[in-house]
């Protein structure tokens, strides 16, 4: 790999990083570019990983990260090991692997279409105080009349963000599913919503169609991006087939061994001063 693309954020720790990491590129004659990449190196935690992912998906390079974040789920080089990016590029200790994107079709009530792409989750969710009220259908098949704050459909790398933490499922990133969980469900002598996380295979694909969209305006987020302002009526949303991402991770690479460190553990950093 000798075409090296390099995002970062502007965190100070961040901009020093990229300065050794150029100076040791530059020692090897590796050349840095800014289109057409072997590589994209990524410097910063999650949450800039996700950025390069959204900004640079279309290239089909594979992404390292640099870690200068809080939590470093995807990234896999450690500032203080700098040197690794050589076993990186000469492919020594270190493997590709493959995650998929979770693709979402939105139409509005004006008939405009969106269509957005996400690593991590989709986002749907009621925007003024009341309740979303939509039909789930799965594979065509109506499932579901669901009330509540919302869902989110989650891919197996994604299911650590924000579906964790709303009671979805830990799913091992090798698996080819993705789930759909509901938010605050609204369960009462009237409504039957789903109420517990669903994992489905990657095959199938979702309809959801919002109920009295005019009134009761819902979001529509791809890893924290919203699509539209205007009032969705129709979503849909599968596994994509156009592309997938690539992430560079090291042989030692142990999916358990990591959601142990960072989300039992926690291997926190935040704390309160």
């Amino acid at each position: 790999m000798k075409r090296i693309m390099i995002h970062h954020n502007i965190k100070k720790d961040s901009m020093t990083v990229k300065g050794h990491l150029i100076k040791l590129l530059e020692s090897q004659n590796r050349e840095i570019v800014t289109e057409n990449p072997d590589v994209i190196f990524v410097i910063g935690g999650d949450g800039t990983m996700l950025s390069a992912i959204r900004k640079y998906r279309d290239l089909k390079a594979p992404f390292v990260g640099i870690d200068t974040g809080t939590l470093g789920f995807l990234t896999t080089i450690m500032p203080n090991h700098l040197e690794k990016i050589f076993d990186v590029l000469d492919r020594k200790n270190y493997r590709i692997i493959t995650y998929p994107l979770l693709m979402v079709n939105t139409k509005t009530l004006s008939g405009e279409v969106y269509t957005d792409y996400a690593f991590n989750e989709i986002l749907i969710k009621h925007v003024e105080p009341k309740l979303m009220e939509a039909k789930v259908y799965l594979n065509s098949r109506p499932f579901n009349y669901f009330t509540g704050d919302g869902l989110i459909l989650s891919t197996p790398i994604g299911a650590t963000g924000y579906a964790i933490w709303a009671g979805g499922a830990v799913i091992h990133s090798d698996i080819p599913v993705f789930q759909i969980t509901p938010l605050t469900p609204n369960d009462n002598s009237v409504n039957r919503p789903m109420k517990s996380t669903m994992i489905v295979p990657n095959d199938t694909y979702v309809d959801i169609k919002i109920i009295k969209a005019h009134k009761r305006k819902v979001i529509v987020a791809c890893d924290g991006n919203k699509l539209s302002n205007e009032y969705i009526e129709d979503i849909h949303v599968k596994v994509a087939d156009e592309f997938d991402i690539k992430v560079i991770r090291s042989d030692e690479f142990d999916y358990f061994d990591l959601f142990k460190r960072k989300i039992i553990d926690k291997n926190i950093r935040r704390v309160l001063e």
